[in-house]
């Protein structure tokens, strides 16, 4: 069960992923979702807080994006999660 947390959504040149900083019930997780291939770039992780989920998200979508694109990770916008 989500109890808050933050995603972004990374859309540039035919790539698309989904960034995640979320408080469930396993703690505080981060992780990122390829869109495009369904598959996990980097599936969920325990950090410390929401900000340093949101800073290892970034970090991940980063180094993806640069390893199997060569492009760079625009700027994101984080929106707040929905609870269920």
């Amino acid at each position: 069960m989500l109890d808050g947390g933050f995603w972004a959504e990374v859309e540039v040149e035919g790539e698309h992923l989904r960034l995640f900083s979320e408080h469930n019930a396993q703690g505080i997780q981060v992780s990122v979702f390829n869109a495009k291939t369904k598959t996990w770039i980097a599936p969920s992780e325990t950090v410390d807080d929401i900000e340093e989920g949101k800073d290892r998200a970034a970090a991940y979508a980063r180094d993806y994006l640069k390893r199997t694109a060569g492009l760079e990770l625009p700027p994101l916008q984080w929106k707040k999660s929905r609870s269920r």
